[in-house]
């Protein structure tokens, strides 16, 4: 887009030359309700872009968005009073001259003052050659800066004065003095100032000075005009503004710029062709532009043309800036309203508002009012010329410049909305209630019932091909050749009011509205999605100009595209619009608002493109839009804890800083708001941060380390200074995140990782034999068990199978019963065999925790007995380790196996206890009861399981026991310490 923007102004680099009326400068204020100071004495800009502004109570600077008063850095000076005149050096530093006389040098942040007692008498003005010799006008003379030190050359170079209260220098080199009474010059190369012969009438302020286009040098003297200084070798006739001077400036253009002492400005065109004539104070060769046209003071003290072109004029209530931006504004008198506008084949433009009766048509510098008696809301020109409007039921046209009612037979018309004629001559017109009617002979004949009752208002258009397009809410209606056919959201119609279409060059239709934008592709509309970047969403409307390029507007402005962008982000779901924004900066005299009338932009027969704003009409030349330059990109201040540093490179950020802020700018001083940024912070950022207009970073939290801060910037046009500004600095360790430290600490990690080894490979042997020890024990208990059951029951088998065998020769009765005996003996040991064998097997939990084990485990030995189970746990619910796990299951296990086969109980309660140092397991029945009592005779008899628990409890550190539970019932409780509570 930029290269093509740039190659359309190179191309043409002289169309729309002319200047502009200053009232056609888009003019922006700032005064101290926004936040500029006041009693502005000078002006200055440095190479870095920042307007310098000089007051009576100190130095101010302004980089479009903020002003800044100045404050000297620590150990720098300066002294307390007010700034008399600047100078922006050609290396990049600033001169101020105090009205107390004394200088100051501002170069790299640092200031150096100098006065009388550095060899410099008091001050009036400075001035640097174009070979970057400073010089100072001095109440003693001239003094020149050279190596640091002051100089006075006055002796040295011939000066005739006593003084010299104003220096400049001209194009060739020249220095150009005011001594006490009269104008001299020492031409360059020269050791002779020369007298022209121009005395001053009273030297009541320090004259300034500029260079004409023809080389001719004009002087700002305070108590006569704004005039020529002839040179001594010139016999040429002496030109003047008649008004009394503080300031002038001749601008790029060559316009000379007289800032007044009690009238406001004046501005000459072109000064060269005034060839000695004196204008009056009030005379119509010099513009005047005052207090009554919207200058904040009549006196101007100062006036500056900056980088970009602009005027800046300095008053003693503030500050403002006068922008001939791209667009020529027309403002339009009465209050603020929607106006629509509509061109003309004589290149004419027409212009109506809402709730104005008359139309206003503009040509050139002239207007002139059409007036009528109601209220203008559609226009259309036919080919011979001749314009067509409406009011309400009537269709009327122009004649001369007198609207005239057109002659209609009654009929169907209750509400004219709109008018267009389509390629054959035919009229058409939209009536709110009735809908599309053309007009055939004097009569208006219903073609289609289209009309809506939420949104009455359409909007035709009749293209190329002579078809009738009507624009209405979530709709576009099209009549062709006897045909309705009609379009909505599902067929890519912008949702919404749909408020105009547009044919481009190469045929192709396009609706705009309040949703976008769509294209017709023959057989349904294609929308241009809203990621795509369109600004501002919605669309007012559109034009093509000749080199292909889009313009449209809507409540952002007005933007322009590249050619073929719009096609390019129909075909490519991920690209994204390119375009360059226009508004009040740029000369649009308003804001943009919705119509539901005519159109708010349209391309004249002389290819200019108007615009239609709330506030008046602007009109641009699409072959003349230049870009600005790239703005200078600058890092201001780095803020610590509230604490503002100087961004130097190398800065070092004490350690611990845990919030870091960076102020940066873009010095635009032509559209500072629209300026875009992008940051990095090298070691922290992965990729860019778009962060819009905003002009400070924050990071939180950065490590110990070295950084690199970069940050770029677009200009108002898009133009990306793409070097930008760059500060490294680092971020200080802390004592505990330096190198020493980080090496002591890997060293004791090192020897605690080694003890903690071995330690833990102590711990993991001492588990390991317990484990075993544990094993061995359970094995030898459930041999024990095995013992006990099969072997005591074999035995008796063995006797009762002996008795049977005595028995049977002469009792078999008593033979029989015995082997029955023996049948049972047997199965009872091979059930008791079974348990045990299955008590080996079931030492797993598996991937259940314990309190899910014991309930899965009591479940299935009570199944079908009737008993109830219940499990219940408390604490922290987690995994131990595995010793811990198995003693509590198989214990628990133990205590279950004797409720069922003993116990006679309805009910099992299970409860296990997780605490921070210990493990506790309750189960408890009502059944009919167990003693320890119970518990020796049952030992006595060689059932050894609750002894096995209470040895299995012992070894474990813990504690079983078995008691009565108040009511009825047994309670076996166990309770284990945790040294281990890792999960397994």
């Amino acid at each position: 887009m930029l290269a093509f923007l740039a190659a359309v102004q190179i191309a043409l680099p002289a169309v729309d030359s002319t200047p502009r009326p200053i009232s056609q400068l888009a003019h922006t204020r700032w005064t101290t309700r926004e936040g500029a100071p006041a009693e502005i004495r000078a002006l200055a800009q440095t190479t870095d872009g920042y307007l310098w502004i000089g007051t009576l109570s100190g130095l101010v600077r302004f980089d479009g968005v903020r002003f800044v008063p100045f404050s000297p850095q620590r150990g720098d000076t300066v002294p307390n009073a007010g700034a008399r005149a600047l100078l922006g050096s050609r290396d990049g530093s600033l001169w101020v001259v105090w009205r107390t006389g004394s200088v100051s040098h501002l170069r790299n942040r640092r200031i150096t003052s100098y006065g009388e007692r550095d060899g410099l008498p008091v001050t009036f003005r400075i001035a640097e050659s174009s070979t970057g010799a400073i010089v100072a006008g001095t109440a003693s003379g001239l003094s020149r800066f050279v190596d640091g030190k002051w100089k006075d050359v006055s002796r040295e170079w011939g000066y005739p004065g006593t003084e010299s209260r104003a220096v400049w220098f001209d194009r060739e080199g020249a220095l150009w003095s005011e001594t006490e009474n009269r104008v001299v010059y020492l031409p360059a190369g020269a050791r002779q100032f020369v007298d022209p012969g121009m005395p001053l009438k009273t030297v009541a302020a320090p004259a300034e000075f500029a260079e004409a286009r023809d080389g001719s040098i004009w002087m700002a003297e305070l108590l006569r005009s704004a005039h020529i200084v002839p040179r001594n070798d010139e016999d040429t006739p002496v030109s003047e503004v008649m008004v009394g001077t503080f300031t002038l400036l001749i601008d790029r253009r060559g316009s000379l710029w007289v800032g007044s002492a009690g009238d406001g400005l004046r501005r000459v065109l072109d000064p060269t062709a005034l060839r000695g004539k004196k204008i009056a104070q009030f005379g119509p060769e010099a513009e005047q532009y005052t207090e009554k046209d919207g200058l904040l003071g009549s006196v101007v003290y100062a006036l500056l043309e900056d980088r970009e072109g602009n005027i800046w004029v300095a008053t003693a209530r503030g500050i403002e800036r006068f922008r001939e931006g791209p667009f020529t504004p027309i403002t339009t008198q009465g209050s603020v309203r929607s106006r629509w506008l509509q061109p003309a084949k004589d290149s004419s433009i027409w212009t109506a508002a809402f709730g104005v009766d008359g139309i206003l048509r503009i040509r050139g510098s002239d207007q002139e009012l059409v007036r009528s008696t109601f209220l203008w809301t559609s226009f259309f020109q036919d080919s011979a010329g001749v314009i067509w409007t409406l009011d309400t039921d009537k269709i009327m046209r122009l004649d001369g410049r007198r609207p005239v009612r057109f002659s209609l037979r009654p009929g169907p018309a209750h509400r004219l909305g709109d008018i267009t004629i389509d390629r054959s001559g035919t009229i058409w017109v939209y009536d709110e209630e009735v809908g599309l009617l053309r007009l055939s002979g004097d009569s208006l004949v219903r073609v289609a019932a289209i009309a809506q009752s939420v949104w009455p208002h359409g909007t035709l258009f009749s293209d190329r091909q002579g078809r009738i397009w009507v624009a209405q809410m979530n709709r576009v209606a099209l009549y062709d050749q006897g045909k309705l056919s009609l379009f909505g959201p599902s067929d890519g119609v912008p949702p919404g009011v749909v408020n105009s279409f547009y044919e481009d060059r190469a045929g192709n239709l396009w609706a705009t509205g309040e949703g976008g934008l769509s294209k017709f592709e023959g057989r349904r509309f294609r929308r241009v999605l809203d990621h795509k970047g369109l600004p501002g969403g919605s669309v007012y409307g559109m034009v093509e100009d000749d080199e292909g390029g889009w313009w449209i507007v809507n409540s952002k402005g007005a933007h322009l595209l590249p050619p073929g962008e719009l096609d390019r982000a129909l075909s490519d779901s991920n690209y994204t619009i390119k375009y360059r924004s226009f508004d009040t900066y740029d000369g649009l005299p308003g804001t943009v608002v919705h119509s539901s009338w005519g159109p708010l932009i349209a391309r004249n027969p002389d290819r200019r493109i108007w615009v239609a704003t709330d506030s008046g009409l602007a009109s641009v030349d699409p072959r003349n839009v230049p870009l600005a330059p790239a703005a200078p990109v600058l890092i201001e201040t780095v803020r610590i804890g509230g604490r503002e540093l100087a961004p130097s490179e190398g800065l070092a950020i004490p350690p611990g800083t845990r919030d870091i802020e960076i102020d940066y700018t873009a010095t635009s001083l032509s559209a500072p708001d629209r300026v875009q940024f992008r940051y990095r912070l090298e070691g922290q950022d992965a990729t860019w941060r778009d962060v819009g207009n905003r002009r400070r970073a924050y990071y939180s939290g950065l490590g110990p380390g070295s950084y690199q801060f970069r940050v770029i910037a677009s200009n108002s046009d898009g133009v990306w200074n793409e070097t930008g500004a760059v500060l490294g600095f680092r971020v200080l360790p802390a004592w505990y995140q330096t190198l020493w430290f980080r090496g002591l600490a890997i060293v004791l990690i090192g020897a605690l990782g080694a003890a903690a080894a071995a330690l833990l490979q102590r711990r993991r042997h001492l588990v390991l034999k317990r484990e075993y020890e544990a094993t061995l024990a359970e094995r030898a208990r459930i041999a024990q068990d095995l013992h006990d059951t099969l072997l005591q029951g074999f035995a008796g088998v063995t006797l009762q199978l002996k008795a049977a065998e005595l028995a049977l020769p002469e009792e078999p009765d008593v033979a029989a019963e015995t082997i029955l005996r023996v049948q049972r003996l047997a199965r009872e040991s091979l059930r008791e065999a079974r348990d045990r064998v299955w008590e080996m097997r079931a030492t797993e939990i598996g991937s259940d925790d314990l309190p899910a084990a014991l309930e899965a485990m009591a479940r299935e030995r009570t199944m079908g007995t009737g008993i109830e189970v219940s499990v219940a746990s408390s604490g922290r619910r987690r995994r131990l380790t595995r010793p811990v796990e198995d003693a509590v299951f198989r214990i628990g296990r133990e205590a279950v196996v004797n409720v069922v086969r003993h116990a006679q109980a309805k009910r099992i309660e299970i409860h296990v206890e997780f605490g921070a140092t210990n493990l506790r397991l309750d189960v408890c029945d009502d059944g009919r009861g167990f003693t320890p009592q119970d518990a020796e005779a049952a030992h006595r008899n060689g059932h050894f399981g609750l002894s096995g628990a209470r040895e299995r409890a012992a070894r474990m550190g813990g504690t079983f026991d078995v008691r009565a539970r108040p009511g009825g019932g047994t309670i076996v409780a166990l309770e284990l310490p945790l040294a281990e509570r890792a999960a397994r």
